[in-house]
């Protein structure tokens, strides 16, 4: 591996230890003998920071600790550059669609309503991604828009008290579960090179996307950037019927001073979704699901849509106070509102495929704001023999939510998956309720982190303390108030500057959420779940061999268990009963194995199972959704240096759902495996460059059910998607 050029300064406080930062030397330029320079920032794309082969960076943020090597971060993680998006982004799909590159990340969903996946087997969705350091500023519906994506760092374990009080409180399941990790999307900035492109792309049956990319840097020494980055889709998709419209706007404007560097992102975007329902329940007697339908097949009415807009902004600054102490500081907010109109969130049916009488449609208003804002200081200093980057940072966070949805008449959707759905002569589609305000939050806390050098070994010492004040503004009485220590321990030994043998450990508090009805209706819609707690650990082995980067982990993740437990009304009770346990192996690989070939992915080993249940009436059995096997290779073949040949193969195993009426107690989900096709070839027409790009998604066609990690809802596939793209270098 390159050698890193600066680490990232930071300055505190030892874990245990509060007083006065020592400074000792880091990396520093001059522009002359009179004026020093601090070197905080690289001006241009994280993109010089890649391994070989460009898809993924020898670097990545490691919480308020900043830029890190891979080699001294004690638990898994991946850097996907934007070379990663350009070669196997489908901009119709969500974001899940690259993230599965990495091999502990599992889709659980191809409708574009929604960016749901799974992490070692916990789901998760755009509420848990962080934007340029900021938490919260996503959501299930709308999440990262590839086009203004430079580079995204992927941790896959026990990293929770290094980003904030805010993000170890951003949990899965509406915040009942705490996430198993973090995704941290770190957007573009205008490069040294003027940049003037524009991106056409036609895919499925009639969907036509534009892209404006603008950069420039001026001003001495090209200190001032911007970046203008803008896209307009709509059409149809490969699904008949489903339609994408998204329109977009977002602005980078960044300064490198001498001292200094500060980062504004702004933007306003429009998305909305008509059709492309793609969720289910079973409700049927049998041990394994019915054979998945045909994939082209649409299970909505007319009218069906989800439609979200908002705008966003996230603002960061550090300052070189000396040449080793800096200041920094992170704000971001977001406010959306929009409305859905669907068929249930997930449509049940039983083991002829015929869809039940439970199903209903649905109307629902929602709107969010988030506001976050965190400052500190990093540093470096000695004591004795050991070298400490430290670093102490205080948080807060403000979230509102206004929700209210309206269901229609049971009875009123019938049909079969094979054939579609029939609505009944009195189906009606549900009014628009005016969303009133469900819950508020405000989070307060200090994080402090301290990685420690000495010799061949790397200890990181870190914990956050939150102050929490959740308002449940639907029943009284069920307020949230905590007031934790949440601590994160990690060490690394290298014996040689090509390998790292790492364990770390760390806790995590998550709110718990507030029921609300979905695909299931629930007697205690409304309640406000108990907070949750998570422990993690991990051991593995980085080594760099040559041009190949590769980890093997093994994890062990505990979170508390939810469940739904069915009521004679037809109605449903959520409740946390035992915990859930995931233990396995995960190993990724990057780089260059041979001449002209890169590849990335890995395979996945996870045996979910559920401990310490009521009466241990459980204990043992599966976690709903979780496969225990799965593995992704994506290969790029260049030939010369105008083609590109890109393939992918997703590959998930079998997995299990709870279901009553089974003989078993429990639904096979069958396995399935996706291959993905592509080529793109680079020329010049007219002194102008000019990047062609074909891409088969789904090359088979093939039709399949997609477990949803911790959950009983399940997907179903897209069909095959082709892709056609062409991008203009002005």
């Amino acid at each position: 591996m390159k050698k890193t050029i600066h680490k990232s300064v930071s300055g505190l406080l030892a874990l245990g230890f509060i007083g006065s930062i020592m400074p000792t030397a880091i990396a520093a330029e001059s522009d002359s003998p009179l004026d020093t320079v601090y070197v905080i920032a690289s001006k241009n794309s994280n993109n010089e920071d890649a391994l070989p082969g460009g898809l993924v960076n020898e670097n990545a943020k490691l919480g308020i600790l900043g830029k890190q090597s891979l080699m001294d971060i004690p638990y898994s993680e991946m850097s996907m550059t934007e070379k990663m998006l350009k070669k196997f982004d489908d901009p119709t799909q969500p974001l899940a669609n690259v993230l599965l590159n990495n091999p502990s990340i599992r889709t659980s969903t191809t409708s574009p309503m929604y960016t749901d996946f799974s992490m070692r087997g916990i789901n998760m969705n755009g509420n848990h991604m962080m934007l340029n350091g900021v938490p919260s500023l996503f959501y299930q519906f709308n999440g990262p828009i590839t086009h203004y994506i430079d580079r995204i760092d992927i941790t896959s374990g026990p990293n929770a008290a290094v980003n904030g009080v805010s993000m170890s409180n951003n949990g899965t399941n509406s915040g009942a579960t705490p996430a198993p990790g973090t995704i941290n999307i770190v957007t573009k900035r205008a490069t040294d090179k003027p940049k003037v492109s524009y991106t056409q792309t036609f895919s499925g049956r009639s969907n036509l996307g534009e892209f404006i990319d603008i950069g420039r840097r001026f001003g001495n020494n090209n200190e001032w950037g911007v970046r203008v980055m803008g896209e307009y889709m709509t059409g149809e998709l490969s699904l008949k019927g489903a339609e994408k419209n998204e329109k977009n706007i977002f602005l980078n404007l960044d300064r490198h001073g001498k001292t200094s560097f500060t980062n504004l992102f702004i933007g306003h975007f429009d998305l909305r979704v008509n059709e492309g329902q793609r969720w289910f329940t079973y409700g049927g007697n049998g041990t394994e699901l019915p054979s998945a339908p045909d994939s082209n097949i649409p299970y909505d009415y007319k009218g069906t849509t989800k439609w979200m807009h908002g705008w966003m902004y996230t603002f960061n600054h550090e300052k070189q106070i000396n040449k080793d102490v800096s200041w920094f500081t992170n704000i971001g907010h977001s406010l959306r509102s929009g409305n859905k109109y669907n068929s249930s969130s997930a449509l049940s049916f039983d083991e002829k495929g015929n869809f039940l009488s439970s199903n209903v449609a649905n109307a629902q208003n929602e709107s969010g704001l988030n506001t976050y804002f965190q400052t500190g200081i990093r540093g470096n200093f000695e004591t004795g023999a050991v070298k400490h980057q430290a670093s102490i940072a205080i948080d807060r966070s403000w979230a509102k939510y206004w929700n209210d949805s309206n269901n229609g008449t049971r009875g009123t959707i019938g049909g079969n998956i094979y054939t579609g759905t029939i609505y009944s002569p009195n189906f009606a589609i549900p009014a628009l309720r005016y969303a009133k305000l469900s819950w508020n939050e405000i989070n307060t806390g200090v994080t402090i982190a301290d990685s420690l050098s000495y010799g061949k070994w790397d200890v990181l010492l870190a914990a956050s303390h939150k102050h929490e004040n959740f308002q449940n503004k639907l029943r009284t009485g069920q307020d949230i108030k905590n007031d934790d220590w949440l601590p994160t321990f990690g060490v690394t030994y290298k014996p040689n500057n090509d390998i790292a043998i790492y364990a770390s450990q760390t806790e995590s508090l998550s709110r718990g959420a507030v029921v609300v009805n979905g695909s299931r209706i629930y007697d205690n819609a409304g309640d406000t779940l108990a907070p949750s707690t998570s422990k993690q650990r991990e051991i593995g082995i980085k080594y760099n061999f040559e041009n190949i980067f590769t980890t093997l982990a093994y994890f062990d993740i505990d979170t508390e268990s939810l469940i739904d437990k069915e009521l004679d009304n037809g109605l449903y009770h959520r409740v946390a009963d035992g915990r859930d346990n995931y233990k396995g192996w995960e190993w990724t690989v990057n780089g260059q194995p041979a001449d002209k070939w890169t590849v990335t992915g890995g395979l996945l080993y996870m045996n979910g199972k559920r401990e310490k249940t009521n009466g241990g009436t459980a204990d043992g059995k599966f976690i709903n959704g979780a496969a225990k096997w799965s593995g992704v290779i994506g290969a790029t073949y260049a030939p010369n240096e105008q083609w590109n040949i890109i393939s992918r193969l997703n590959w998930v195993g079998e997995a299990f759902i709870d279901n009553s009426k089974s003989p078993t107690g429990a639904t096979r989900i069958p396995s399935y495996a996706v291959l993905d096709l592509g080529v793109d070839y680079s020329t010049v027409i007219s002194d102008v460059p000019v990047t062609f790009k074909a891409m088969v998604y789904n090359v088979t066609n093939r039709d399949y059910w997609i477990g949803r990690g911790s959950s009983t809802t399940f997907g179903l596939s897209m069909p095959r998607t082709f892709m056609l793209s062409a991008t203009v270098e002005i």
